[in-house]
């Protein structure tokens, strides 16, 4: 099991679990293992980003080039590292959490997430090394990527109809603040924003895909809003009607524009297994066959790779459209909702309902003091599926932990909220049986 990397990097809160020693490590042993001579590194708008990059800069050697290309979306990366010729990314950034933390992504020079075989190794050698601070590696920065990540986007472009579509767009006081402006603006889409302070301190506090429904609460009547976290990694979506449309919505409305223009690729979608069973039902009568795997986009794009897939993604927001990124990015997968909509001259509030019925779910999230044992966690899971068989008809009981935080969450699933509120109590009483509870 690993120690440093989760799903999505490694991540802590700077100067306390994300210690400059272990910043150093990290790129000692990347150094050592990977032999990158140029590095690219972007960020979102955490105030200690700058810190963490004077780390990255002093944990490598004058071997080294590390180029600052600023404040970007982490889609960005894959852009810059194909079109500027770098040998690996590291984006800073701790995406939906909240300000305190902080963390880096390793991207490679294919613009996708190390593997969790790479992650091991480099683990190895982190707990091995120690850094050379006798030279630090050469530092340089540059404004280009932004126009480079807008050009790409704008290439994908093709077919929104300008005229149909009224925005309001909450960029979680992130990454994607001058991005958005810039690409909706040479759209000529109209559009309203909120939450665009550069400082950081509010990053992902209370707005963003992470509450989306604060959004709506400020977004005027009848626009279809957008809401990215902190990396803009992830969009949810609220329709014409005030109703969000999460990643399970996406990818349905998606897979199907993908099937019409002949682009679903092996008429395959990637999904995982916090996918709404309505998103399983609407593939299934669209003919198209389903991947689950683990929570995760590098799981996701790992499957997809494997299986030839170009469309997949989780609940959460993270949408990958692979035959024109690598990895998920929020900005790219609304160009693509709004060339969907309108390919079909639907709204979304229209299409949603025409698509996919979603199964009623409740996430719980259990606060943890330590980490999971694993044979307790195997008793807790036999018990809880013991409360699915006798409680819920149609449905199911998921558990699992955090990749990113201290937490176990257990999913609710079932095809109506009686059985749900029904079950509650039992499952916060059972887990709480097991498991230490801060």
């Amino acid at each position: 099991m690993k120690t440093y990397f989760g799903t999505d990097g490694v991540r802590g809160i700077p100067e306390k679990d994300l210690s400059k020693e272990l910043v150093h490590k990290i790129c000692k042993a990347v150094e050592d293992q990977l032999e990158p001579s140029s590095i690219a590194v972007i960020g979102d708008t955490r105030s200690t980003r700058g810190m963490i990059f004077q780390w990255i800069s002093e944990g490598f050697s004058s071997k080294t080039t590390v180029v600052d290309y600023g404040v970007l979306p982490s889609g960005s990366m894959a852009y810059i590292l194909s079109e500027k010729n770098h040998d690996l990314g590291f984006i800073i950034s701790a995406s939906h959490n909240p300000s305190e933390y902080n963390g880096i992504k390793i991207i490679d020079k294919s613009g996708s997430k190390l593997s969790d075989e790479s992650e091991a190794l480099l683990e190895e050698r982190i707990n091995n090394v120690e850094p050379d601070f006798s030279q630090e590696a050469k530092v340089e920065s540059s404004s280009e990527g932004i126009d480079l990540y807008i050009e790409n986007l704008l290439s994908c472009s093709e077919g929104i109809d300008s005229t149909k579509f009224n925005l309001s767009i909450d960029c979680a006081n992130g990454a994607v603040t001058e991005s958005a402006k810039k690409l909706f603006d040479t759209l000529s889409i109209n559009y309203e924003i909120f939450n665009t302070d550069s400082d950081g301190l509010k990053i992902n506090k209370e707005c963003g895909a992470t509450t989306p429904l604060l959004l709506k609460k400020s977004m005027t009547d009848g626009y279809i809003g957008l809401t990215f976290d902190g990396d803009a990694d992830r969009l949810i979506m609220i329709d014409e009607d005030g109703s969000i449309a999460n990643g399970d919505v996406m990818i349905a409305l998606l897979a199907k524009y993908l099937n019409q223009i002949e682009k679903l690729n092996a008429s395959t979608v990637v999904t995982t297994v916090m996918a709404n069973v309505g998103l399983q039902k609407a593939l299934d009568d669209m003919n198209v066959t389903s991947v689950v795997t683990p929570v995760g986009d590098k799981y996701v794009a790992e499957a997809m790779q494997e299986h030839k897939a170009s469309l997949g993604g989780e609940q959460s927001g993270h949408i990958i459209l692979s035959d024109y990124l690598p990895v998920g990015d929020g900005l790219l997968t609304g160009i693509f909702m709004l060339k969907a909509l309108s390919f079909f001259g639907l709204k979304l509030s229209e299409l949603r309902k025409e698509l996919i019925t979603e199964y009623p779910q409740k996430l719980i999230n259990f606060h943890l003091d330590a980490s999971l044992d694993a044979d307790k966690l195997d008793m807790l899971i036999q018990e809880l599926k013991s409360i699915e068989e006798a409680y819920i008809s149609e449905g199911r009981i998921f558990v699992r932990a955090s990749g990113t935080e201290p937490l176990l969450r257990v999913l609710i699933e079932a095809n109506n909220n009686e059985e749900i509120e029904e079950v509650l109590h039992l499952i916060e009483e059972t887990t709480t049986k097991y498991l230490n509870i801060k």
